[in-house]
Formats: C-alpha cells, sequence, structure tokens
C-alpha cells in the first residue's frame, strides 16, 4: 500500500526496479489465457493444480522471493554473456562496471535497499578491484611484480628450525640491487605522466561521473600502496647501509599531493 506507516518490506518495490531493469515481464502465467469458456471440470482442475503448486514451493510471498532471485540471476548471467563480446578483459570490465553502476542507480532512485541491491553492489566492488590492478599494469607492470614476488619470497619460513638470529642473517633474502635501482629511477621520472594517464583513460572508461571518480580514488590509492611497500622492501633489505640509489626514491607525500591536485581540479 501507499499508507504513511513505517514500510515493512522491501520486496515488492524490489521487484518492480528489477522489472524496470529489463522491461515489463509478466511474473505469473497460467498458461493461454483464452476467452472462451472452459468446463467446469477443467476450471477445478486448473484450481486445484494452482493449490498443489503454491503448496508445493511455498506461500506466495515465498514464490515471489524465489521469482525475484531467479530474476535477479539471470540478469548478472545476462550482463557478463554481453560483456565477452568485448576485445579485451579491460573492456570486459569496464563493460560490467557501468552496466552493474546502472542498475544501482536505478535502485537508488527507488530508494530500494536489501539483499538485492547489496548483492549488484558487491559485484561491483569486485570488477572495480579488478579494474584497478588491471589500469596500474598499464604503467608500473615491472615495479608491481617486482614487490608481489618479493613479498612472496620474504613472507617464506626463512629462519631456520631454531628462530636464531644467526639462522635468519644466514638466509637473509638476496635482491639485486640492479634491478631495485633500475625501478627506483624509472618510477622517479614516469610517475606523474602515469598518473596523468590513468586520470584520461578512467574519465573516457566510465558513463557516469561519480562512478568514474570513485574508480580513480581506487586506482591512485592502490598506486600509492604499492610504492609504499616497495619502499619498505628496500628498508628491509638494506637495513644497515641504504644503497646511494635511495636519493632518488619519490616521498609518498609528495605523490599524495599530486593525487589530491586531481581531486581538487575535478
Amino acid at each position: 500500500g501507499s499508507g504513511s506507516g513505517p514500510r515493512k518490506s522491501n520486496s515488492n518495490t524490489n521487484v518492480a526496479v528489477l522489472t524496470s531493469a529489463v522491461g515489463n515481464m509478466n511474473v505469473y502465467s497460467n498458461g493461454n489465457s483464452k476467452n472462451d469458456a472452459q468446463g467446469q471440470g477443467g476450471n477445478r482442475r486448473s484450481s486445484f493444480d494452482s493449490k498443489q503448486s503454491i503448496s508445493h514451493r511455498g506461500s506466495a510471498g515465498d514464490m515471489l522471493l524465489n521469482d525475484l532471485s531467479l530474476l535477479q540471476n539471470e540478469i548478472i548471467l545476462l550482463i557478463q554473456r554481453l560483456s565477452e563480446s568485448h576485445s579485451t578483459n579491460k573492456k570486459k570490465i569496464v563493460f560490467l562496471i557501468n552496466n552493474l553502476d546502472q542498475i544501482i542507480a536505478i535502485f537508488q532512485e527507488r530508494r530500494v535497499s536489501g539483499k538485492e541491491f547489496n548483492r549488484f553492489v558487491e559485484l561491483l566492488m569486485q570488477q572495480r578491484e579488478i579494474f584497478v590492478e588491471e589500469e596500474l599494469l598499464q604503467s608500473f607492470s615491472k615495479m608491481i611484480a617486482f614487490v608481489q614476488q618479493t613479498e612472496q619470497h620474504m613472507n617464506r619460513p626463512q629462519y631456520g628450525n631454531n628462530g636464531s638470529r644467526a639462522a635468519a642473517e644466514g638466509n637473509k633474502l638476496e635482491v639485486n640491487a640492479q634491478v631495485v635501482e633500475g625501478l627506483v629511477r624509472d618510477f622517479a621520472s614516469t610517475w606523474k605522466q602515469g598518473i596523468e594517464q590513468i586520470n584520461k583513460n578512467v574519465l573516457s572508461f566510465f558513463a557516469n561521473f561519480r562512478n568514474g571518480m570513485e574508480v580513480l580514488k581506487q586506482v591512485l590509492t592502490q598506486l600509492l600502496l604499492y610504492y609504499t611497500r616497495f619502499q619498505d622492501i628496500i628498508r628491509k633489505v638494506w637495513r644497515s647501509k641504504p644503497p646511494a640509489f635511495c636519493k632518488d626514491l619519490v616521498s609518498t607525500s609528495v605523490i599524495l599531493a599530486e593525487i589530491k591536485k586531481y581531486a581538487l581540479a575535478i
């Protein structure tokens, strides 16, 4: 109803929202709705079959919620199938993000909440995280690969059975200083251009400006985290005597200030 009292359930509203997302749908169908008269026996049999079906599937409310769940699953599967028509993995992800964001916008316009809404939000968050990694690999793949591989080695048991300091020193991770130096200097010379390219890409990929800004924030935040982890590795490996190339490391505060410039410009 449309009374002024508090809303007890979002089920009917959720059905309306999902239905509007895929077009008008006939939720319930009893077969051919012919206008010609049916025999009384046929009517009784149809009524009996309907009651048996409702009894088997639960109440009318249970049936409605089940149909809603099936509809939601089909919408998700449809979007995923349509994404496969795109040629690259990044384009597939962008397609999914744009469409999931559009569905969520419809829910928000209708002021709908609940598990149906939350599921689409969770899917959107997952695809954004995947996009973040894809986008960063375009400009910073070498540094990211180094961080991930080195951290994996550093997290292995390297201290022997007795856990002594001597054992730890004996199993210290070996890192190629020339490789790290190359990564340090490469980042120092290209990071600003990399951030600028990320900004351009994100603004062109996403139709919804608010959605695009949220994705941009996640990409730049993840970049800052990767570079912080890169610096942590250098400090751990050369704890006693930092190499000369450390002077070329970009301060995280400088990177953060650059990221804020984009936010303020927008």
